[in-house]
C-alpha cells in the first residue's frame, strides 16, 4: 500500500476554513486524478475540490457541516490500487505542491480492479497535473468499488447525491434523520428544506403503509390492513400547520448559524461601518433613452453573432467604468491608515467592477475584472456569466475577490432608493434605484413640460477619506449625465 494524506487545499484569497457541503466519494471508491472528491463552502463560494491523487479511498475526516482548516488532512488516498500504481499521480520530485502534502509509504501488494482506468493516452510524465483546489473535471465523475459482485446501484452516480443546505444536514444530523432515505426534497431543484427533515423526524407514512420516524427507512414486509380512523396520529408540532415556508424556505423560530458566505457577509458589513467615514450623493437621471437603446444594442450584437441580453444595468456598468476614469478617486482605498499613522491613498490603475447579486445562498460579490478594458459587449457577456454562476453556485472565489468599485442594482428588486454600505477596503459603492416611467419635466428647447418619462435615482456612498463631496458629486452627476445621453459612451467605446 502507498498511503498518501490529501490536505485540504488554500481555497482563495486569506481563506483559512471551509464547511463541508457534501462528499463526493465513500471510503473504498477507487477515484481517478483530479476527479472531485467533495464540496467546500467558504466564506466566498462553494468549492468543488479535486483529488490531486488516483487510487483507493481509504478514509475521509470531516462530516458535513463540519468546519475544517486550510492545511488539515481530509482525505486519505491508497495510490496502489489505482491500477498504475504511485506512478498515476504526482511525485514528490514532480509535483510542487507535494511538499505540502503528507505523504505515509507502507509496503504490500496491491490488489486488482475489477475495471481498469480508461486510458488517456498520456503516460506518467504527460499526464495533466492539478492545480491544488481546482481540477480538471475530465472523467471526475465516475466512482469504482471493490469486488465484482456488489449491485450496480452501489455505485451512485454522484448526480443523484442529495442536495441540502450546511444549516439543514446539521439538523438533520440533530435530530438522527438520513437525509438520502428523504430525498429528492420539496425544496427547488429536490433540495431539501427544514420542513423536510422535521417531517421526517415527526413521522410519516410510506407508500407500503408503514409509519416510520427519525429517518429510518421502512422495510416492505407485508402489513395488514389498518383502517384511517386507526391510523397514528403524528406528534403535535410547536408550530402551527398553516406556517407558510418564507423567503428562501426560511420560517418563523429558525436559528440559522453564522457560517460560510452569511460569516463573510456580517464580517464585511461590520468592518465599513466601523471604519470608513461614508457620506452619500444622489442624482435623478431621465434614462428613456437608455432604455431603448439596449434593445437595439442587444438585436445588434444578436445579428453579430452574439448571444448575450444587454440589459440596461450592463449599460450603467459601462457608464460607471468611464466615470471612474475621469474621478479616480472613487476607485481607490486607504493603505496603511492604523493609529497615529496617516496611511496612503492608493488611486488603483485597473478598474475590477464588482456588482451585487443576490443568491439562494445569500449577497455575493462577483468582480468583472480589467472592466476598463472592455466594450459594453464585452461587459454584458461577462456580467451574464457571472450572474448565472452566482445562481448555480458556481463562483471561484477569485471571481469574488480583488474589487476595487462596486454597482448595486436594488432596483432590480423594485426598490427607489437605498443607502449603499461601502464593500471594505473600496472607495465608493454606487446604486442603482428601479427604472420606471415617472412624471418628469422636460424641456423642448421652446419650454418645458410634464411629460411621463423612465427615471431612475443614482446613489452614491463614498470613502470621505478619499473623496470631497465635490469631487463625489461631480462623479454621480457625470454618470447620470451618461445615462441620460448614452451615445456618449461611444467617445470612450
Amino acid at each position: 500500500m502507498s498511503i498518501r494524506d490529501f490536505k485540504l487545499p488554500d481555497l482563495g484569497e486569506g481563506l483559512e476554513e471551509g464547511d463541508v457541503v457534501a462528499w463526493h466519494v465513500e471510503v473504498g471508491d477507487v477515484i481517478e486524478l483530479n476527479q472531485t472528491v467533495a464540496e467546500i463552502e467558504t466564506a466566498k463560494a462553494v468549492v468543488e475540490v479535486p483529488s490531486p491523487f488516483a487510487g483507493e479511498v481509504v478514509e475521509r475526516i470531516g462530516e458535513v457541516g463540519e468546519t475544517l482548516e486550510v492545511g488539515a488532512v481530509f482525505l486519505r488516498i491508497d495510490t496502489a490500487a489505482s491500477g498504475g500504481g504511485a506512478a498515476s499521480a504526482p511525485t514528490a520530485s514532480d509535483d510542487p505542491a507535494a511538499e505540502d502534502l503528507d505523504v505515509t509509504v507502507e509496503s504490500g501488494p496491491a490488489e486488482e480492479l475489477d475495471e481498469q482506468r480508461p486510458s488517456t493516452g498520456l503516460d506518467a510524465e504527460t499526464e495533466p497535473q492539478p492545480l491544488v483546489g481546482y481540477g480538471q473535471r475530465e472523467g471526475g465523475s465516475r466512482r469504482r468499488r471493490r469486488g465484482g459482485d456488489e449491485p450496480a446501484a452501489a455505485a451512485t452516480d454522484v448526480s443523484t447525491r442529495v442536495l441540502a443546505k450546511p444549516p439543514v444536514r446539521k439538523l438533520a444530523k440533530d435530530l438522527g434523520v438520513d437525509l438520502a432515505a428523504i430525498a429528492p426534497g420539496s425544496g427547488p431543484d429536490g433540495v431539501i428544506t427544514r420542513d423536510d427533515v422535521r417531517a421526517a423526524s415527526a413521522g410519516v407514512t410510506t407508500s407500503a403503509g408503514v409509519t416510520t420516524s427519525a429517518g429510518e427507512t421502512a422495510s416492505a414486509a407485508p402489513t395488514t390492513s389498518v383502517p384511517a380512523s386507526a391510523a397514528p396520529t403524528p406528534p403535535p408540532s410547536d408550530r402551527s400547520v398553516d406556517v407558510v415556508a418564507g423567503y428562501r424556505g426560511r420560517t418563523p423560530g429558525d436559528v440559522e448559524p453564522v457560517a460560510g458566505i452569511r460569516k463573510r457577509i456580517v464580517e464585511k458589513m461590520e468592518m465599513s461601518r466601523r471604519s470608513i467615514p461614508e457620506a452619500t450623493c444622489s442624482r435623478w437621471a431621465d434614462v428613456t433613452d437608455l432604455w431603448e437603446l439596449r434593445r437595439d444594442l442587444t438585436a445588434a450584437a444578436a445579428s453579430d453573432g452574439h448571444e448575450v441580453k444587454i440589459t440596461p444595468f450592463a449599460v450603467v456598468l459601462r457608464a460607471a467604468v468611464v466615470a471612474l476614469r475621469r474621478f479616480p478617486t472613487l476607485n481607490a482605498s486607504m493603505v496603511g491608515r492604523d493609529g497615529s499613522n496617516a496611511g496612503e491613498i492608493h488611486l488603483h490603475e485597473a478598474i475590477h467592477l464588482g456588482f451585487a447579486a443576490d443568491t439562494d445562498r445569500g449577497l455575493v460579490v462577483p468582480v468583472i475584472r480589467d472592466a476598463h478594458r472592455l466594450t459594453t459587449l464585452q461587459i454584458a457577456s461577462e456580467l451574464n456569466r457571472l450572474a448565472t454562476a452566482a445562481r448555480d453556485g458556481k463562483l471561484t472565489p477569485a471571481e469574488l475577490s480583488g474589487g476595487t468599485f462596486t454597482v448595486s442594482n436594488y432596483g432590480a428588486f423594485g426598490n427607489d432608493d437605498g443607502d449603499p454600505v461601502i464593500n471594505h477596503p473600496e472607495g465608493g459603492l454606487l446604486g442603482v434605484g428601479a427604472m420606471r416611467e415617472r412624471p418628469w419635466v422636460v424641456d423642448r428647447g421652446e419650454g418645458s413640460e410634464l411629460a411621463v418619462r423612465r427615471t431612475c435615482k443614482f446613489t452614491l456612498a463614498f470613502d470621505h477619506r478619499l473623496s470631497d463631496g465635490g469631487e463625489a458629486g461631480r462623479f454621480v452627476t457625470y454618470v447620470g449625465d451618461l445615462c441620460e445621453q448614452p451615445t456618449q459612451l461611444l467617445l470612450h467605446a
